[in-house]
């Protein structure tokens, strides 16, 4: 869309017109976001303005809802300045949520984590995914990849389970097993002390592979005390790929 086709749709609040926030979709409020772009609109001016969708589907009313720029909105009432807004269609909830994360995709400040709580409001298995986010203490990317029987790499950007992440095409499989991986997995860093970031991906790369394939002769509490007597041995093949593979299958008998 050229300049002039923008500059055409944008619009200025109405007095009594009010916009409504996406509680549970957007991100909270930051006031110290606030407070930086108020500060960049006094320095150059107002070079953007904030993306409205009137929508009826949140609670049955039609409503005025910011999209995208809910900091910019807030920096332009403390400034007290005209609120210029762009408005574009939503069709249902799925839609908004991929809307919104086109409307970030390029923005450095929207983590993994803000696509997973905008996605959670229309989709189970982001719940799932940020609920055990919370509960187990690995890279979001890992318990992502495990949760989803994607391949777990090694190097955190191996893999395209951010992409799917962002996209609205993260799913749940086999959970209770792969629940049961983590918890595994959870057990052996209480025995090994927790290593460098390339060497915990490494342990859990190859100790979920292991997992898939071990079937269910994979005795947990006898692995568990074979790591303990070869914690040693343990920690020397986390520094050189492929040997602890092997390791993994030698504690497992």
């Amino acid at each position: 869309m050229n300049y002039k086709s923008l500059k055409s749709r944008i619009k200025s609040l109405k007095i009594g017109e009010t916009l409504s926030y996406l509680a549970g979709i957007n991100r909270p409020i930051d006031p110290a976001q606030v407070t930086k772009l108020a500060n960049s609109i006094d320095l150059i001016g107002l070079v953007r303005c904030i993306v409205v969708a009137k929508i009826k589907f949140i609670d049955g009313k039609l409503r005025s809802y910011i999209v995208d720029g809910q900091h910019l909105f807030n920096a332009m009432l403390r400034n007290n300045i005209p609120i210029e807004y762009v408005e574009i269609e939503v069709d249902n909830l799925s839609d908004l949520v991929e809307k919104i994360a086109l409307l970030n995709a390029s923005s450095k400040s929207w983590k993994l984590c803000d696509y997973i709580l905008a996605w959670s409001s229309v989709n189970s298995d982001y719940k799932k995914l940020n609920k055990y986010f919370n509960i187990y203490d690995f890279e979001l990317s890992v318990i992502a990849s495990i949760l989803s029987n994607n391949t777990l790499t090694i190097t955190a950007g191996g893999s395209n389970i951010t992409q799917k992440i962002k996209k609205g095409e993260f799913k749940v499989v086999d959970e209770d097993f792969n629940i049961s991986v983590l918890n595994d997995l959870t057990d052996i860093l209480k025995i090994i002390p927790r290593m460098n970031r390339f060497e915990n991906r490494y342990v859990c790369s190859e100790y979920v592979n292991f997992r898939r394939t071990s079937g269910s002769s994979y005795n947990h509490k006898s692995f568990l005390k074979n790591l303990d007597k070869n914690k040693q041995k343990f920690i020397l093949a986390t520094q050189e790929q492929e040997k602890l593979a092997d390791m993994f299958r030698v504690l497992a008998k």
